[in-house]
């Protein structure tokens, strides 16, 4: 009990000392202001210009933008004025934000404030005598300059048509703001990625607005070409890329014509050297800012663009319309047959040994279209998000491949294991054109033989077979080893690998190609490789998959491509004449192979599908990208 006492005492005398003390330091660090309640009136101008008449030109400061206000307005802490008057009282600082809130919020976080510790009068020296602003551009560089002697804005493009009076040209205010210029806003060398942003954000504020850029004479798509380029689109996915200030500078902005001018073609080529190796006379003919629609200024650009346009819209419209024709037909056929009770099964019976399993395709042509369906993948995955930077998903699977150097570190090494598998089918190419005697003793019999790939006049009649069997005009074509459609599968994958392969290399080393060819070259490598990329996408994905997965007589999968096996039933019903052939002379016996085991069928049918799935599923991405 004598212990609790204690403390219970104890802590009452910690709490009187503690009521004491407070007040008295908050007392030590806080101004005595003496209040004379026995003052009649309160403090006018006059009453303090009869001490303050040399320091203040009272009808200047009457007539400024704070003349309504009493000295007392700014100056708050001024109560007891003969206190002031003998000196007892010397009143602090006036603070602006009592009235200017909303600027002294922004000058805060600005550089002045924070690094410089700047207060209102450095920039506003004649507060007693300012003068309405009246939204003068001219009064913003004077101030400016009167700290940062920016010899490179003085001279710009900017600076002349604001002195000039065009209020519309940039002055330092519109990029870098009045109040609340952020500390990096000029730190190229320290925060170069945010400087670079800021100099672009700065730029198509002003450049993206087309009635203005009209009004001024200049041109209305600076903002929207740079967004098409490779560099606009990077930068929209949020990656660093080169911006505006990077070619054009930040405050030395003149005309091309101009010597002085970074994109004088007397400077250009330093200019890229900032960024590109091996830059020369070729390279700086390169179009910056290419407008594809314009057919006068750019026409190489315009054709190559309408040309693949046309080539794209021909091709997938043919096939899509071809797809369509064949599913409605394949589809009716099998409701027919199953209506008047024709099930599979008794398709089979007829057929000796359905079961029997022969080669179709040999293991080095599986392990390259196995090592070809994860390369394009791969393709596909690292090039669309750039094809279509605006779309809702490219930033998540840009983020989910790490970001957008390694997605294109993956989409070159892709590309390059693309190209050693094309040569590796050259090389089968040409040891079936002049060394394989099992498809005819002459090369002329290889190459428009039954076996060859290239098109000759049974494909041609097949078409128009298949054309009358789509519509109900006659049974279906009896094929040979190879139909038509997978004939031009075949061979455009050497338009692909020639406009998409040499496009991207050309792409990839510029100093290279510009050695040989100027510099638009690589514009035009760019649509073409652009182009022709969807097309593949898109034909691969839709009717590729079609022909050889979705058809109904197919649906849900073809497992001959991963299990290399071709079953008897189908052999006969896929591709009778070859059938016929073989077994007429003898060759069918030495194709007979066991039936695939049941691993084998099993992770068929995983990378098969899988790989089915999400072709569709890109598909939807790319119609997505274009509705949105």
């Amino acid at each position: 009990m004598v212990k609790r006492t204690i403390g219970s005492s104890g802590r009452l005398l910690f709490g009187i000392i503690f009521l004491l003390l407070v007040p008295l330091a908050l007392l030590a660090h806080s101004r005595t202001v003496t209040i004379d309640v026995k003052m009649k009136r309160s403090i006018l101008a006059k009453d303090c210009m009869e001490c303050h008449t040399d320091a203040i030109k009272g009808e200047q400061y009457a007539n400024s933008m704070h003349g309504a206000n009493a000295c007392t307005s700014c100056h708050v802490d001024i109560i007891d004025l003969e206190k002031h008057a003998q000196g007892i009282y010397i009143p602090q600082k006036a603070d602006c934000s009592i009235c200017h809130k909303k600027e002294a919020g922004e000058y805060t976080s600005s550089v002045h404030h924070i690094r410089e510790r700047f207060s209102c009068v450095e920039c506003h020296a004649d507060i007693h005598y300012v003068k309405p602003w009246e939204g003068s551009k001219i009064q913003i560089i004077k101030k400016c300059t009167s700290c940062h002697e920016e010899e490179a804005y003085v001279a710009s493009g900017h600076e002349r048509a604001v002195m000039k009076g065009n209020n519309d040209s940039a002055v330092c205010s519109d990029c870098h703001g009045l109040h609340d210029t952020k500390i990096w806003h000029t730190a190229g060398r320290t925060s170069p990625v945010e400087a670079r942003e800021f100099y672009t954000r700065a730029c198509n504020k002003c450049h993206a607005d087309k009635e203005l850029m009209k009004k001024n004479n200049l041109t209305t798509i600076a903002v929207e070409t740079y967004e098409h380029s490779i560099h606009g689109k990077i930068r929209k996915l949020g990656y660093a890329a080169a911006g505006c200030a990077d070619c054009h500078t930040s405050h030395n902005i003149l005309p091309k014509e101009d010597p002085q001018s970074t994109i004088n073609e007397r400077n250009i080529m330093k200019v890229c050297s900032r960024c590109h190796e091996g830059v020369n006379a070729n390279f700086i003919k390169f179009i910056p800012h290419a407008d594809f629609e314009d057919r006068e200024k750019y026409p190489q650009l315009f054709w190559t663009m309408v040309f693949m346009v046309v080539l794209l819209l021909i091709v997938l419209v043919f096939y899509w319309g071809h797809t369509f024709l064949w599913w409605r037909k394949a589809f009716w056929e099998k409701q027919r047959l199953l209506a008047e009770g024709h099930l599979i099964s008794d398709k089979l019976t007829q057929i000796k040994n359905p079961g029997t399993t022969y080669i179709r395709f040999k293991l080095r042509d599986r392990i390259l279209h196995l090592v070809a369906i994860f390369i394009f993948f791969g393709l596909a995955a690292t090039g669309l998000p750039l094809k279509f930077p605006d779309a809702p998903w490219s930033k998540f699977l840009l983020s989910f491949i790490a970001g957008v150097q390694v997605a294109l570190l993956i989409h070159r090494i892709c590309a390059f294991i693309l190209i050693v598998v094309f040569l590796i089918v050259l090389g089968y190419c040409g040891h079936f054109i002049f060394f394989n005697k099992r498809t005819g003793n002459t090369i002329k019999e290889r190459l428009f033989g039954s076996h060859s790939l290239l098109p000759r006049k049974k494909d041609w009649e097949d078409f128009v077979v298949m054309a009358k069997w789509f519509v109900d005009q006659g049974p279906p074509p009896r094929f040979d080893h190879w139909t038509y459609w997978e004939k031009f599968d075949f061979l455009a994958v050497f338009w692909g690998m020639a406009s998409i392969g040499l496009s991207g290399i050309m792409m990839w080393l510029p100093h290279i190609t510009t050695k040989f060819l100027p510099g638009w070259v690589i514009n035009v490598a760019r649509i073409v490789h652009s182009e022709e990329a969807l097309l593949a996408v898109g034909f691969i994905f839709t009717i590729h998959f079609f022909n050889t997965h979705f058809v109904p007589t197919k649906w849900p999968m073809n497992y001959s491509i991963f299990t290399g096996r071709i079953y008897k039933w189908e052999f006969l019903e896929d591709r009778p004449i070859e059938y016929e052939r073989l077994k007429k002379t003898k060759e069918l016996e030495k194709l007979k192979t066991g039936f695939p085991s049941i691993l084998a069928n099993f992770f068929s049918g995983v990378i098969g599908l899988s790989a089915l799935i999400i072709g569709l599923f890109t598909i939807i991405l790319i119609i997505w990208a274009f509705i949105g």
